[in-house]
């Protein structure tokens, strides 16, 4: 290729064109031409075609037939699921598995002063029917102690003048005495029949109350027929007559027992009812020759959770027929 530059060469050629062939010429201007061909190819070479615009092709579920969702855990790459386009089946399906995958993305945090929703909304009971002992700033504490903590600091009622000073008369302050003593709920805990209806409605509300705190597959809950069986030792907590909690002992083999439904009425709680219904199981179980008590229960129940620690319950993997789950905790303890 001819070594003159590109725009001395381009311009002697429009001279050329413009003068015509000359005699003589009819080679050179043929080689010429052919260098200008091959010039001009070389140019065209060096420049990329600029590419068409691609189409976006839609992905579906079959897209991803390859993946192992079953072997997805903390450790596993989820960027693919997370990419524009991904459809929303998937992406909650890969991260489902990254959830339950590892207890750090269920435990609730501690430390939070307002993890928990004591409203009705949270357990989608009956508007009205839950109640809680907790208050902002003071804990749980009863209705009394709520109103003795409001009356400090503030001066005494103001008195009727006809009545100021005034002896209250006897049968006032045995009134007065009677009412302070009612006051306190009676509290029973008995063994009882399952197939009741004050245990159904308990049992309604135990089944609504974990369903609103863990999926199907974590809740482990056993029905009235299984509490009716011959190897099951069922108490009822009751609060002035009315049932107000409920517990169970399973009864296994080579001394061992499981603790089941366990549950106290959202309106009754805080009064110590579960420690009475398990300390009435472990009495029971101990009748039976009962050597070790187990149990297993959800992570988002940190009430129950402090319950069973409080009575020497330590925590183990699973049994039985039970399978690892981030939701589940399971307990021992050895009674004999």
């Amino acid at each position: 290729m001819s070594e003159e530059p590109f725009l001395k060469r381009w311009s002697r050629r429009k001279v050329a064109a413009r003068e015509g062939p000359k005699p003589g010429d009819e080679p050179a201007a043929a080689e010429e031409a052919k260098v200008a061909a091959l010039d001009s190819r070389s140019e065209r070479c060096d420049v990329e075609p600029e590419a068409g615009p691609q189409e976006k092709r839609e992905l579906t579920e079959a897209d991803f037939a390859d993946v192992d969702f079953d072997a997805l855990d903390a450790k596993s790459d989820y960027s693919r699921f997370l990419q524009a386009g991904v459809p929303e089946s998937i992406k909650n399906k890969a991260l489902r598995q990254l959830w339950m995958s590892d207890a750090l993305y269920t435990t609730p945090d501690p430390f939070q002063d307002y993890l928990h929703d004591y409203t009705d909304a949270a357990v989608a009971v009956p508007p009205g029917t839950l109640k809680t002992a907790y208050r902002i700033g003071k804990g749980f504490l009863s209705d009394e102690e709520v109103a003795e903590w409001e009356k400090l600091g503030k001066p005494p009622e103001a008195t009727n003048d006809a009545t100021a000073g005034a002896k209250p008369a006897e049968g006032s302050q045995a009134a007065a005495a009677a009412t302070s003593i009612g006051s306190e709920p009676q509290i029973a805990v008995a063994p009882e029949p399952a197939d009741q209806p004050e245990v159904h409605a308990l049992l309604r509300q135990s089944d609504v109350y974990h369903a609103a705190l863990y999926p199907a597959e974590s809740n482990h809950l056993v029905d009235v027929a299984k509490l009716s069986s011959p190897d099951v030792r069922f108490v009822v907590a009751r609060r002035d007559g009315i049932a107000a909690g409920c517990g169970a002992l399973i009864l296994g083999v080579d001394g061992e027992a499981e603790l089941k439904r366990m549950f106290v009425a959202p309106e009754a709680r805080g009064q110590r009812i579960g420690s009475r219904i398990l300390d009435a199981l472990e009495a029971s179980a101990k009748a039976e020759g009962v050597r070790v008590i187990r149990l297993e229960t959800g992570v988002r129940q940190p009430e129950s959770l402090a319950l069973y620690r409080r009575h020497g319950y330590t925590e183990r993997g699973p049994f039985g027929t039970y399978q690892r789950d981030p939701l589940s905790t399971f307990f021992e303890k050895w009674i004999a």
